[in-house]
Parts: structure tokens; C-alpha cells; sequence
């Protein structure tokens, strides 16, 4: 389904910065400065306007951004330094979602399904200071510069962005993203890229949990009256779609995004009614393809499951045939094998199970394990919110530079124009301590391209002729494993070059296809819910050498102070 036009596919909001309206008519003018004396194109009769800033409020992204960023910014600017090039690495910690089993105490895995790309590269593509924005700050007690005000109005992402494509699996500490830019625009949209990528992923992370424990069965998401915030609900339906799931019920992610949708009925329509037989009914009449109907509004077995047999007969008696019917409280093993079993009896063996009730991978993964005849999940809360872990903590950390001007190595020398600068981030927390440099991620498969570890090394590295690798454990010396008759891809995909798209977004029907793919590539023994094995990600010789040897150096350099 093409998306329809609008307005700002004719006007462009980032040339077109107000909208004169006619004082006699109220027919709009648009115009590049908020200047303008002719006579109004519609009426011929005024010259008299009202002036408003035009800007596409779906494209508003430049002030989603923390203070601290803005007035950052501008201390760059008044130093003169603001435009240097900087390197960006946005990657995590530690994975959601993972649970130990009772007294285990050894190290977890876990993962990340990486989703937000397509939406970030939305925000990257229309971000710019519009004249609302800069009246907004000029009104700030900084009393920013008029210049610099000015500068913001002509900015606009200009750099480089490397980036791991949507829907594939990552793991602690393996960069997501590479970012080469100025470092005022990479301060500009960290906030708003985490929000989009964390948030995103994480949904992406837990659909993708849901649909490994579910095994094929239908799953459907139904999170819009939890979800915090609309925005939220949109986009996580579109991750549950990527994910694997079958249809959402939110009616406006299927039709921005073309995923199906799904609904029934809530217990509302039938406590409306006279009775719960003249509600099923009515119901049936109306829907006749699609009729599912919710037994628990009376009493789930006494009554709502006679009735929707009854219903099936009046319907089989039409040519029809009722699809489900659907438990939405109590026990849902013990009366999901009682409805199974009285449909069965009655022939009625084609009539699905539908359930729902604040269900999540663990209670889906229980009612399993009990033997629960439930043939289609629908999951909301505790996937919309990512119940048990509702934050994922990805991080936008500078990790390189370019030298500032007539700037001197550490042997005298001047850095020449293209040389980068590694940086390190210190901390008491050994995982905290940063990976310096420009960076690329391979990742390693064996014959049968199932992975093997993520090797990240320095820009300059390659892994032509290589046979033979030996992946250290990032924190522990003890622990390596070496990998042979390896193959190998590199993971980061470039999006942008100089501020311009040059990545060919798939739809959304080849990213959920390529998440499929993506996963499968995994032994489950690092998909599985519980204890989930720990995938190994290694840093190559020379890249350790140099974390190692800058560490030493800021020890040596506070030991001098």
C-alpha cells in the first residue's frame, strides 16, 4: 500500500519557513523569509497577513534533544571547534530480559534485536531548526549569540553513519552504530537517537523473545491501551511485526506501516446486550468470516462455552464456520484443556483457542510446559511496556577525534589533516572502561553459517587470509576460544555519506524476513530464555594493546599529578 501525499510533499517545511495568511481571505502564501508586501494571489485585495512559522509537525525533531546538548553546542561554537570531526560509538552494556535459574551465579548471555534503524534514519533525513525552534531558544536566559542562532538554522546532519541492519542479533558491547561527524551534530542527536534506537530495540528484543517461546502458533499484539504514549504503541506494534508476530489491533500502525490488523470483541459488547447468547449472535451475523468469541464475561465453561457451541451450529447450519473462541481470565491451562476438550466432543475440532490476560515468553513458556490447548496468543502489556525490563541502556559514547588545529603528537610531530585521535573513557567499572579508536565488527561463521563470536578491531584491520583466530574473553584472561575454517562478513552497513542516504531501506516485509534469517543463525542454546549461553565477542590483538596502553598512560598521567 503507497503512502498517501500530503502537503509537505508539494511545500518543503526545510525552504518554506512561513505561511502568510490573508487577513481578507485566509488563503495561505508560502515563503522562504517572513517577508512579503504583494497583493494576496487568491482575493487581490489585501496586502494584510498573519505570519506563522510552517514546519511538517510529524518531522519536528531538532529540540528532542536534553538542554545540555544545546548549550554544549554552543560552547563548541564559541571555542570555534564545533564543526571537528568526532567518532561515535552507540552500543549496550547488558541484555534484557535474561533470568538465572534458582542459585546460578555464573556469567549470562543474552541479546539484542536491533530495531529503530528505518525510524532513525526518518529523523536523520528531516532534521533541522525550524523558526519556531530558534524563537524558542532566543527566549532562553543563555541569550544565545545571534550568530549562532543563525548557524542553527542552516544545520543539518552532514555526516557519516555506519550502522548494523535492522533486525539482526547484537551483543554487549558490539557497537550498533558508527557515527563520523561534527561533534556538535553527534551532541545534537544523541537523545534523540537513543530514544529511538533503545526503545525500539528493546520491543524488537522482546517480540523476538515471545515469538522463539510461542513456536509458530499465532501471535498477535494487542499493547495500545498500555503502551506510554501513542508514539509508543505505533512503533512497537511495527517491532512485534518485524519480530514475527501475525496482525496488531492498533488501526494506525497498520495503516502507516501495512501490517495487518486484528479485533473482536471486548466484554463491554456483551454485557451491552440482553444476553450473552443474543451478544455471540449478533455478533456472528455481522462478521461471519471472523467470528471470535470471548466465553469469560459470565462464566467461562457454564456459560459462555455452551453458547459459543450453540453458535457454531446455527453457523455450520449457514455454511459458516466460527474461527475462535478466546479466554481472557483465570486458568488458562486448566480451561484451555476443558474448552478443547467439550469442542472436540462436539466436532467441533477446527474452532481455535485464542487467549489472552497479561501474558509475556515466561507464562507463555509455562502454559506450554502444563499442556495448555491455546492455539493463538494475545500479548499486551508485558510486551508494549518490556514489563520486566522497561529501559534498555544503549549508549552514544566518543570514542575518536580529529586534532584540533596546529595540534602535536606525542612525538613532536604535527597530525596531518586525516589522522583520528583515540579516546578512552575511564571508570572503577571495568565494563564501563570504553573501546577507543574507529572501530568495524566482523562477525565469524563456520561451514554451515551458524555464528561463531564478533571480532572487533580497528578500522584498518582486515581478516583477508586469516585461517585461524583466538577470541579472548574481553575481561577475563582465562577464557578463550579458538575459531578455524572460518567465514566471515562485516557487519556495519554505511547509510549515509556526507549527510546523504545512500542505504537502500527493505520494506518492512523484508526486515521481518531478514530478522527470521538473522536469528537462525543462532544456536538456541544463546536464544533460549533461561541461562542463555554467552555468545562470544572478542577484541583483536592490536585493538586490546591499544585499550591496554591507554589505560596505562591516564594511570601514569595521575600518578604524575
Amino acid at each position: 500500500m503507497s503512502r498517501e501525499k500530503t502537503l509537505f510533499d508539494y511545500v518543503d517545511a526545510k525552504e518554506y519557513k512561513y505561511v502568510h495568511i490573508c487577513k481578507a481571505c485566509g488563503h495561505p502564501q508560502f515563503t522562504k523569509t517572513n517577508q512579503f508586501k504583494e497583493s494576496c494571489k487568491n482575493c487581490a485585495e489585501s496586502t494584510e497577513y498573519e505570519v506563522v512559522p510552517f514546519y511538517n509537525p510529524a518531522e519536528d525533531y531538532a529540540l528532542d534533544a536534553d538542554y545540555y546538548a544545546i548549550t554544549m553546542m554552543y560552547a563548541l561554537w564559541k571555542q570555534g571547534v564545533h564543526k571537528n570531526q568526532v567518532v561515535y560509538d552507540d552500543f549496550y552494556r547488558k541484555p534484557p530480559f535474561v533470568r538465572g535459574v534458582g542459585d546460578y551465579r555464573g556469567e549470562l548471555g543474552g541479546y539484542v534485536a536491533f530495531g529503530g534503524l528505518d525510524h532513525f534514519i526518518g529523523i536523520l533525513s528531516n532534521l533541522y531548526f525550524n523558526e519556531s525552534d530558534i524563537t524558542y531558544l532566543r527566549q532562553q536566559p543563555e541569550n544565545f549569540d545571534e550568530e549562532f542562532l543563525k548557524d542553527l538554522q542552516s544545520l543539518r546532519f552532514s555526516g557519516d553513519l555506519y550502522a548494523v541492519e535492522e533486525g539482526n542479533l547484537v551483543f554487549p558491547n558490539t557497537p550498533c552504530l558508527r557515527i563520523e561527524a561534527p561533534v556538535w551534530e553527534c551532541i545534537w542527536i544523541e537523545a534523540m537517537l537513543l530514544n529511538t534506537i533503545n526503545s525500539e530495540s528493546l520491543l524488537l528484543t522482546k517480540g523476538s523473545r515471545l515469538v522463539t517461546v510461542t513456536g509458530g502458533d499465532v501471535l498477535l499484539e494487542m499493547g495500545k491501551r498500555r503502551a506510554q504514549g501513542r508514539d509508543s504503541s505505533v512503533n512497537g506494534a511495527k517491532m512485534a511485526y518485524i519480530a514475527g508476530f501475525d496482525a496488531t489491533s492498533n488501526v494506525k500502525a497498520g495503516k502507516n506501516f501495512d501490517i495487518p490488523i486484528t479485533g473482536t470483541m471486548a466484554h463491554v459488547y456483551i454485557m451491552f446486550h440482553a444476553s450473552e447468547y443474543e451478544s455471540f449472535k449478533s455478533y456472528a451475523h455481522t462478521f461471519p468470516q471472523k467470528v471470535i468469541l470471548l466465553l469469560d464475561t459470565t462464566d467461562t465453561l457454564e456459560s459462555g462455552l455452551p453458547n459459543a457451541i450453540r453458535i457454531a451450529r446455527d453457523m455450520e447450519a449457514r455454511g459458516q464456520k466460527l474461527m475462535a473462541v478466546r479466554l481472557d481470565s483465570g486458568d488458562l491451562a486448566y480451561l484451555s484443556k476443558k474448552v478443547r476438550k467439550r469442542l472436540d466432543e462436539e466436532g467441533l475440532e477446527y474452532v481455535k483457542i485464542s487467549a489472552t490476560n497479561d501474558l509475556d515468553e515466561a507464562t507463555i513458556a509455562s502454559l506450554k510446559q502444563q499442556g495448555a490447548k491455546i492455539d493463538i496468543w494475545g500479548v499486551g502489556t508485558k510486551f508494549i511496556t518490556a514489563y520486566d525490563n522497561p529501559a534498555l541502556g544503549g549508549v552514544h559514547k566518543i570514542v575518536a577525534r580529529s586534532p584540533f588545529e596546529n595540534e602535536m603528537d606525542s612525538h613532536g610531530g604535527e597530525y596531518k589533516q586525516d589522522d583520528w585521535i583515540s579516546l578512552i573513557k575511564i571508570s572503577e567499572s571495568i565494563e564501563k572502561v570504553l573501546n577507543p579508536g574507529r572501530k568495524k565488527v566482523y562477525r565469524l561463521y563456520d561451514q554451515n553459517h551458524m555464528a561463531k563470536g564478533d571480532y572487533i578491531c580497528l578500522e584498518h584491520e582486515s581478516l583477508e587470509g586469516r585461517d585461524e583466530l583466538i577470541l579472548k574473553h574481553p575481561s577475563n584472561p582465562l577464557k578463550s576460544k579458538i575459531i578455524r575454517n572460518f567465514t566471515y562478513e562485516e557487519l556495519h552497513k554505511k547509510i549515509f555519506e556526507n549527510g546523504q542516504l545512500i542505504y537502500e531501506k527493505p520494506s518492512l516485509p523484508e526486515l521481518r524476513e531478514f530478522h527470521q534469517v538473522s536469528k537462525a543463525t543462532f544456536w538456541e542454546e544463546y536464544l533460549r530464555l533461561e541461562v542463555p549461553e554467552v555468545y562470544p565477542v572478542a577484541l583483536s590483538d592490536e585493538l586490546r594493546e591499544l585499550k591496554e596502553k591507554m589505560i596505562d598512560d591516564k594511570n601514569l598521567d595521575r600518578e604524575v599529578k
